[in-house]
């Protein structure tokens, strides 16, 4: 999967260096200049609708969910990528647009999942005795929000916030369409 991910950010950057843009994420305040290309380059933010579609076709796609993954089992890079953009092209996407999707999709997953681990920690401390539980929150708390500040500023500088909003209510579909336990 790390070598999928890897051939997928190669091909963003190539669309980065054929100097492809348009305005149509110029008033995202948080996007960064980058992010603005990358979506431009691949025909703007997705929509409400795309982001069903793409739902609704990623389980048919190999070695993207649950079930694909140990459908296929040990496969080399080029057959599994032949094998994912073969079927991401017959079911009409161009592979880019559905890799831009994709990205965004797993990167919101693992924003909300890093929220639900820090309530889950947070959940953990009421059950300490106060004086713990209160210096065990101040020491957490400050170190782990302070990163996920930052990992946050860095997710809204390369995902449109129309497309994070997109994603977050479809969290449950996500997980369905990936063949996972949220």
């Amino acid at each position: 999967m790390r070598k999928f991910h890897y051939a997928f950010f190669l091909l963003l950057a190539l669309f980065l260096l054929a100097g492809c843009s348009g305005d149509e994420v110029a008033d995202d305040p948080k996007l960064s200049d980058e992010g603005k290309e990358i979506a431009s380059a691949v025909g703007g933010p997705f929509t409400a609708d795309e982001f069903e579609k793409f739902l609704a076709d990623l389980p048919a796609i190999p070695g993207l969910t649950t079930q694909g993954q140990q459908d296929m089992g040990e496969v080399s890079d080029g057959p599994l990528s032949a094998a994912i953009l073969g079927a991401v092209k017959a079911r009409g996407w161009s592979e880019e647009r559905f890799m831009y999707i994709y990205s965004h999709a797993m990167t919101m997953m693992n924003v909300e999942q890093m929220h639900r681990a820090m309530g889950q920690m947070q959940e953990q401390f009421k059950d300490m005795p106060a004086e713990q539980r209160q210096a065990m929150e101040q020491m957490m708390g400050q170190q782990l929000s302070g990163q996920m500040e930052a990992y946050q500023a860095e997710v809204d500088k390369q995902v449109p916030a129309s497309e994070q909003a997109i994603i977050l209510d479809n969290m449950d579909g996500l997980y369905k369409a990936l063949g996972m336990q949220r």
